[in-house]
Parts: C-alpha cells; structure tokens; sequence
C-alpha cells in the first residue's frame, strides 16, 4: 500500500476553520514532507500514525505562536469533522512553524504546555470533574477527550518524537483507541508490539512513564512531553482544566 499523493493531504488542511486549504509557505511544505517521510521508515514505532497516514485519514493544521487564535477555531472545527462519517478515524496534526531559537527541551516543554493551555482557556464547552492527576484525565477540547503526543526537534535520543524541524502535536481522540469491532481498549498485545518497535527505533528502553489508561498509577499528561532520556517526571502538572 502507498502513500497518498500530496495533493490528496492538502484536501485535509483546516485554516482558519476551512477544509482543504492548500498550503503554499515553503515551512508548510516542508514540514508535512518530513513528518511523511518519518511514518514512511519501515521501523517508525506508531504504525496506527503509519496506518492513518496511508489510509488518508489524518488532518492537517500550521500553527505561529505569534497568533494562537486560528489554532482554536481549527481545534474546533476537528472536533466537528471527526462526528462526521468521513472523519471518524482521523486525528489531527498541528505543525507548528520553526523557531531556530528553540533549541532547549525545557522550553519546549513550557511551549508545549503554553499552546495547550491556549486552547483550553478558549474553549468554553470542555469541563471536567478531573484532574491531571487522575488516572481517567485526559486533555480535552469542545467535549472530546484526546490524546496528545508533544514531538520536537529537541528530541535528540528519542527519535520517533522528533518530526521535523518545528514541534509537532498530534491530537488522538480517545476513542481511536477502543476496538470498534469488541468495544474493549486495544490490547496489550499490541501495545508491547509498539513498545518493542520503539526499543529499535530509539535505541532506549520504552520510557517508564508510558502507562495504560486508566491504571492507578497512570498519569496521561506525563506521556504527552517524554524527557529526552528516561528521567521519570517528578513534578506536577503545568496544566489547568476549567472545574465544573
């Protein structure tokens, strides 16, 4: 099976709240090629993001932290499109313009947790009893409750979470990991499939942190930034859900 054409991913960019805006900056450009050109190595760990991107079922947005506010109304949008048929099976990756100026993890971390906290502050439908420190909290936007993986070119050891020369989220929606045949979370199975394809490809034990959903000692905010060695994060959660 071959990827898809690059005139059929620019059919899935949301700008400014609108499907199918093909991009012309070079960065643009550019950084879709890299993050393809990462899920098409025959090692790359995530092969759900391999699979998704074959099956033409990801969407697209660019990001400048110099103006946040088409990012909401992108998210937004997402979060409508994937209640749609067409959608249903997508996630959504946010490439966010290159800053040759990010040079140090910590930073990204802050940046990281900066755009998401963007988010949250303007979206007035999510709310939750939870907090980062249960097991069951999941970042969450307009209601749907996602997954979100932090990579960047900070990343220098861990490979499979540097994407291209710019941070990268990509946002899962939660229930991409249910089986939609049993109903039940996807397996361990397939996980230890995934967590043994990341031993290869990063040349570093799986970090301890990664958890399953769920488990008392599971926390999801700390899977979203990894340290780029296997330092356990010891600290709180930067991040503050709007309390019902």
């Amino acid at each position: 099976m071959s990827f898809v054409e690059v005139a059929a991913w620019a059919n899935r960019v949301l700008d400014h709240g609108k499907l199918g805006i093909e991009p012309k900056e070079s960065w643009k450009l550019k950084a879709y090629n890299d993050y393809r050109a990462k899920l098409r190595e025959t090692g790359y760990p995530c092969f759900f993001g391999q699979t998704a991107e074959i099956r033409g079922e990801m969407i697209y947005t660019f990001v400048s932290f110099d103006s946040l506010k088409p990012f909401v109304r992108n998210m937004s949008q997402f979060v409508h499109l994937i209640q749609t048929r067409d959608h249903e099976r997508s996630s959504l990756v946010a490439f966010f313009k290159p800053d040759p100026g990010l040079t140090d993890h910590t930073q990204f971390t802050y940046r990281f947790w900066s755009a998401l906290q963007f988010l949250r502050d303007h979206d007035e439908a999510s709310t939750t009893h939870r907090e980062p420190e249960d097991p069951l909290w999941e970042f969450s936007f307009d209601g749907c409750e996602m997954f979100v993986v932090g990579a960047s070119p900070t990343y220098r050891q861990r490979g499979s979470r540097n994407l291209g020369d710019g941070m990268v989220l990509i946002f899962q929606p939660r229930v991409l990991f249910i089986d939609p045949e049993t109903s039940e979370p996807i397996s361990g199975e397939v996980r230890r499939r995934i967590h043994k394809r990341m031993l290869t490809y990063d040349g570093m034990p799986v970090h301890p942190d990664i958890g399953l959903y769920g488990q008392d000692t599971n926390r999801e905010w700390k899977q979203y930034v990894l340290a780029d060695d296997n330092s356990p994060e010891d600290g709180r959660c930067p991040f503050h859900p709007r309390q019902k």
